[in-house]
């Protein structure tokens, strides 16, 4: 499990390391003390840094859920000329481009999720939250539960390239 996540972020590892500043940046922004700043690390952390652990359900959750936001939305981004130049038809250079274009925001989509302790410690924190939280955050939640374990296992990147060269080739 451990040498296919490694494998995982050494090809994303643009992706992974823009997952890693935002975590940080998030960390910093709620006051979370950040343990270890390295991101490129052997293990079940590649791609992820190391912090404290959150107090408040609130604060894990947030933690969680901005972080694979941010890396989503430059995914979204890197996908949509990638996607214009698909669908127009283009040839030659464009071609080229749009591939890279979504060879990059396949990239990110892979990236996403939280670590494995951070999808637990959420989860832990989950449930102590009210019935208010627990019924509006579920579906978002069990996402990133589930997503964080896909990841660990590398088929996030299986599945993202394939829909990035299922879009190339329609």
């Amino acid at each position: 499990m451990r040498i296919i996540n490694v494998i995982v972020k050494v090809l994303t590892f643009p992706a992974a390391f823009l997952k890693g500043f935002w975590e940080q940046r998030i960390c910093r922004m709620m006051g979370i003390p950040v343990e270890s700043k390295k991101i490129f690390q052997s293990g079940e952390m590649a791609g992820h840094i190391e912090h404290e652990l959150f107090r408040s359900p609130s604060k894990s959750f947030r933690f969680c859920f901005f972080s694979g936001l941010m890396v989503f939305l430059a995914g979204v981004i890197m996908a949509f000329p990638g996607l214009i130049c698909v669908y127009l038809g283009s040839a030659g250079f464009m071609k080229w481009f749009a591939l890279a274009c979504l060879g990059n925001a396949a990239m990110m989509f892979t990236n996403i999720f939280p670590s494995i302790g951070d999808a637990i410690e959420m989860w832990e924190n989950y449930k102590k939250m009210g019935t208010a939280a627990k019924i509006f955050l579920a579906p978002a939640a069990a996402i990133m539960y589930v997503g964080a374990y896909a990841e660990t296992w590398g088929i996030t990147l299986l599945t993202n390239y394939g829909l990035a060269v299922l879009l190339f080739l329609i």
